[in-house]
């Protein structure tokens, strides 16, 4: 039997996607869309396995009653049921949960098990398919996820605004993120013949959604980058939420320390924060070690230098490997003004990255880097990116590092 559901989920309900879905290809028409987020709603935290449950017609059909809204709606069913995502595939570990991969494969999932039009009860009977499980239940053990506010995304109509909404909104700590025109098609599932003037894709899409999301959590504004005369990628940049519309989105961290609060929007799992809390509680480092790890991963971020920072943080606080540099940097803060501003000019003159780390990135390029211009092998790269721009090659305790010198 169908779980019962309230007629309209409280406004302030909170729901998750798995970062790999919010980055999979898919599409849906409006009806669609509603009915999708109206599951999300129902998805608990505790939840192992998917449900079946009833919609009613007042969350699918906003606008109109009636014998074509009903039509519509039947309508919808059937194609909602044929809709398939084009999706990154996860990774079995040890510990029984899933995770992304460096070098991820792609798969079609169909997205429904069941959607179904009951006039007797006036409304939907709709589940998940099993095989999106991963993407949508169990999300603080996989730690690669992102939460949005309900009240949200009931302000947004278009199917276009609802997915910039969440591509923003995985990058909401960094404020900031840059996706290539290919790479945006791509997410948004247009065809080749789809808005094939950029002028045509930046009025129907960009400005829209810019227009629609102005009066949510995640207001943009957006900047152009060219190659000569085309227009390659675009830069979104996260406003200050509008004072009418945003609501902070609600988090199981809530009550948290503010450290812990930082690493799970970051997309940080569960099992890791405890795993940090443990070596905060035993001293190995204080907690103005998280925010200056969280500092430099971000700026190396933003330079396009690392593509998973949940990942990056945690390594660097489980590894340890800039503690030695917050040392420094801490010692320096109580030096004398004098050599002080000596220690910090030395200290900012240095660049330095692990040579294992910059390989990894260069391995790992994701989905999209058959669209853009990427050195043919590593050591191209490696002489174009780095050791052009002044990087060397040193060996410090036994491993290689790029290094650049004032």
């Amino acid at each position: 039997m169908p779980t019962k559901s309230p007629l309209i989920p409280a406004v302030d309900k909170t729901v998750a996607q798995h970062n790999a879905l919010i980055n999979s290809r898919f599409s849906f028409v409006p009806l669609e869309m509603r009915l999708f987020i109206s599951l999300l709603t129902r998805i608990e935290p505790g939840d192992e396995q998917f449900r079946e449950h009833f919609v009613p017609m007042a969350e699918i059909i906003h606008e109109r009653t009636g014998g074509s809204a009903y039509e519509e709606v039947k309508q919808m069913c059937n194609n909602i049921t044929s809709r398939r995502l084009y999706i990154e595939k996860l990774v079995d570990t040890q510990q029984g949960t899933r995770k992304r991969s460096k070098k991820p494969d792609f798969e079609f999932i169909p997205l429904m098990a069941k959607a179904a039009y009951e006039s007797d009860r006036g409304g939907v009977v709709a589940s998940f398919n099993p095989l999106i499980m991963p993407y949508l239940l169990q999300l603080r053990e996989s730690g690669n996820f992102t939460l949005a506010q309900l009240e949200q995304l009931n302000k947004l109509k278009s199917f276009y605004s609802y997915r910039i909404y969440w591509l923003l909104k995985e990058y909401a700590t960094f404020r900031e993120r840059t996706i290539t025109i290919a790479q945006l098609r791509f997410l948004l599932d247009l065809q080749e013949g789809e808005y094939p003037r950029f002028n045509n894709l930046r009025t129907r899409i960009l400005d829209k959604a810019q227009t629609e999301m102005q009066q949510t959590d995640m207001p943009f504004t957006y900047e152009l980058l060219k190659q000569g005369k085309l227009v390659s990628e675009v830069k979104f940049l996260l406003s200050a939420p509008h004072k009418e519309g945003a609501m902070p989105t609600k988090s199981p961290f809530s009550e948290a320390p503010v450290w812990t609060r930082t690493l799970a929007e970051i997309g940080v799992g569960e099992r890791s924060l405890a795993v940090v809390s443990q070596q905060l509680a035993a001293g190995e480092y204080d907690v103005d070690y998280i925010a200056y790890v969280v500092r430099i991963v971000e700026a190396q971020f933003q330079k396009g230098k690392i593509k998973k920072p949940a990942g990056a943080i945690y390594k660097a606080l489980i590894e340890k490997y800039l503690l030695a540099d917050y040392q420094q940097a801490k010692a320096t803060k109580n030096t004398s003004p004098k050599k002080q501003a000596l220690a910090s000019t030395e200290k900012e003159a240095e660049v330095a990255f692990r040579l294992r780390e910059i390989r990894e990135m260069y391995d790992n390029p994701g989905p999209y880097a058959q669209r853009q211009k990427r050195a043919e092998t590593f050591e191209q790269h490696l002489q174009q990116v780095y050791l052009q721009d002044g990087f060397q090659v040193e060996h410090r305790e036994g491993e290689a590092w790029l290094i650049k010198q004032p």
